[in-house]
């Protein structure tokens, strides 16, 4: 009510300025303020709003919001340039079956090994019994003739023919079994064992000095006599290396 009242007021003023004829322009003037009257003496309807005013001045920045969903994955990138070689690593050990593999092939061979060695151990004694007809054995060591003579260097050659070299006591019961060989067939033989390097220095055939010896009483006494004859009672005498004597090998 109040608000009609004031507007009508308004008009008012406005009607008495107008007729003022210095105060004319000439321009239309818009009304203020419209009324439209209602029914009833109540208000009017509110008027259409107007043009939308200027943007106001950027506000501050919001804070970070939260993380939003991984997307899908993109295609492949090209593929880079090639590594350097690596180095190469070491042989890795056999594995349990070639080792068993192998061990069982030693096993063979070495049971091949025995039977070839039995073979020619008989095959060996086959042919020294059917040259040599006498023989005696004493611990790993054979004896044996076959009834020939010659002087040493003879006796050498004969037994390294077939093997063996000329025989050579190491100790006491092998100088007794050659000594039973020798008078089984009645003759002094020749020994292996020599001084014809150093005179007086008794070795034996692969160069090792004699630690065993039976020499007769005062022998060896012979500057020129360089090898050994066995007596008939087992005793050693130093003779001449080119007279004969039975032929008696070792093996």
């Amino acid at each position: 009510m109040q608000h009609h009242v004031l507007c009508i007021l308004v008009l008012g003023v406005s009607s008495v300025r107008m007729s003022d004829p210095e105060q004319c322009n000439c321009e239309e003037k818009v009304p203020a303020c419209m009324v439209i009257p209602g029914s009833n003496g109540l208000p009017g309807i509110p008027g259409s709003n107007g043009l939308p005013g200027r943007d106001g001045k950027e506000g501050p920045q919001g804070e970070k919001g939260e993380q939003g969903l991984r997307g899908m994955q993109g295609p492949p990138g090209k593929a880079g340039p090639p590594g350097l070689k690596g180095e190469s690593g070491q042989k890795g050990d056999c594995g349990g079956k070639e080792l068993e593999l192998l061990k069982t092939q030693i096993s063979d061979l070495q049971g091949e090994l025995k039977a070839l060695q039995l073979t020619a151990s008989k095959t060996q004694k086959a042919i020294l019994g059917y040259i040599f007809s006498n023989s005696t054995r004493v611990g790993g060591k054979l004896f044996v003739t076959n009834g020939d003579d010659g002087d040493y260097e003879t006796s050498k050659a004969t037994c390294n023919h077939f093997g063996g070299q000329v025989a050579s006591p190491r100790n006491e019961n092998e100088n007794t079994a050659a000594l039973k060989l020798s008078a089984k067939m009645g003759r002094k033989v020749f020994f292996g064992m020599n001084d014809q390097e150093t005179e007086g220095i008794f070795k034996h055939l692969n160069g090792e000095t004699m630690e065993y010896s039976n020499w007769a009483p005062k022998e060896p006494n012979g500057v020129e006599e360089d090898c050994i004859e066995l007596y008939p009672d087992g005793k050693w005498n130093d003779i001449s290396c080119n007279v004969a004597r039975l032929i008696m090998c070792e093996f």
